[in-house]
């Protein structure tokens, strides 16, 4: 005799399970293990509570964005003007350069021995002449005692001959005409003699400036062997490098400090061309750098009048004041050029903006239903986006869009949004 199955639920072992799988067991006790599919009503959909905000306008300022460096006001790379063993230093890395000031010094004795050896022709180049230094400007040749000689030697023959001359022309002749030939060929070498030595003098007094030249070169070089900092411009300068160290031998031309003149700093980038129409001279900008919260305040100061044919971009130059040294030349930077201001630009909360998948959306609502609207965005300003789209016939938008679609029900809420 069959015992029935008792009816109620208990925990079934595993071999039960095998065994019922195997087909050991009733069918019936299989099917009483199944349990019967639920049946649900569908829900009708509920309206979605919403706020509206209005869409703004107000002005918005345009600009053109570009990339580019920082630079100093001024840099310069100093390099030795004559070569040498490098004795002392006098700056290092970020100290400032003044004016004029010294910053290195080369060995000297080489270059002052040579401006002993100098001096010393100079002074035998004048002994020639009889003089103890070379007068500026024009030489007066009478004031040369060699060539004075001479040409008072001449005179006086010139005079011994016009004398002769009136006593050989009387009549009877008061001087044999020999005489007269002798006195005449005497004013004739005295004249002869001057003229020689006047080329004389001349080519002393151009070997004694000659010399004089070589001296003032001598000096210059031993000057140079004392490095500064330029003084041509009344500007600070900072040591950005330094490239040298005691006890090395530089040659002339070789790099020994980098300088930089900071206070004020210039960026350059390229504009495409299209904003040529755009740009001008004193148009404000603004420069961002990274790791620094807010933009500095800068101007264009230049705009290159021609096109780069292998980038088509024009070069412009950017100045901004630097005087506490926050803006380090070289950085990487990212200018904003004002080029005009928008009054009526549209604008949107950042919290009505949904965004899924690179694709920014906004809400209305039309007959009790949610209308999608994929628009562009672009700045934010106190909390708000730019619509760069126009919404015709959209004067408000819903807050807060999530988990709305396109012909979403939704009942606008009569409190005023967040």
């Amino acid at each position: 005799m069959r015992h029935a199955h008792p009816t109620h639920t208990r925990a079934r072992s595993p071999l039960w399970w095998v065994a019922a799988l195997a087909g050991t067991l009733p069918l019936g006790a299989v099917a009483s293990c199944k349990r019967a599919p639920e049946t649900t009503a569908a829900a009708s959909p509920e309206a979605h509570p919403v706020q509206l905000v209005p869409i703004t306008t107000r002005a918005a300022d345009r600009f053109i964005e570009i990339t580019g460096t920082l630079y100093g006001q001024e840099e310069v790379t100093i390099s030795a003007e004559v070569p040498g063993r490098v004795v002392s230093i006098a700056v290092d890395l970020g100290d400032v350069a003044p004016s004029g000031g010294p910053l290195a010094h080369i060995e000297p004795t080489n270059y002052e021995l040579a401006v002993e050896e100098q001096r010393a022709g100079l002074l035998a180049a004048l002994a020639k002449l009889g003089l103890t230094e070379l007068p500026e400007g024009e030489i007066d040749l009478s004031q040369i005692p060699v060539f004075a000689r001479a040409d008072a030697e001449q005179a006086n023959a010139g005079a011994r001959l016009e004398r002769a001359r009136k006593l050989y022309e009387r009549t009877p002749p008061m001087m044999s005409a020999q005489n007269f030939a002798d006195i005449e060929t005497g004013f004739a070498v005295a004249s002869t003699s001057a003229s020689v030595e006047r080329l004389n003098a001349r080519s002393l007094i151009a070997d004694a400036r000659v010399k004089a030249s070589a001296t003032r070169i001598a000096e210059q070089r031993l000057a140079d062997t004392n490095v500064r900092a330029p003084h041509e411009l009344p500007l600070k300068y900072k040591v950005a490098a330094r490239l040298v160290s005691v006890g090395e031998v530089v040659a002339q031309g070789q790099a020994l400090f980098r300088l930089v003149a900071s206070d004020r700093v210039k960026f350059r980038g390229g504009v495409p061309e299209r904003f040529i129409p755009q740009l001008r001279v004193g148009a404000h900008a603004q420069l961002h750098l990274d790791g620094f919260d807010s933009a500095f305040n800068a101007v264009v100061a230049r705009v290159s009048p021609a096109v780069d044919i292998a980038t088509r971009t024009f070069e412009v130059e950017i100045e901004a004041d630097n005087p506490d040294g926050r803006l380090k030349p070289g950085s990487f930077v990212r200018a904003k050029i004002l080029v005009a201001t928008q009054q009526d630009a549209r604008f949107v909360p950042d919290t009505a903006v949904a965004e899924f998948a690179g694709t920014q959306r906004v809400f209305s609502v039309k007959d009790g239903k949610a209308v999608e609207h994929r628009v562009r965005l672009g700045r934010s300003a106190d909390g708000a986006r730019e619509l760069l789209d126009p919404l015709p016939d959209v004067t408000e938008v819903i807050v807060a869009p999530r988990g709305l679609g396109p012909g979403t029900r939704v009942k606008v809420s009569t409190d005023n949004a967040s």
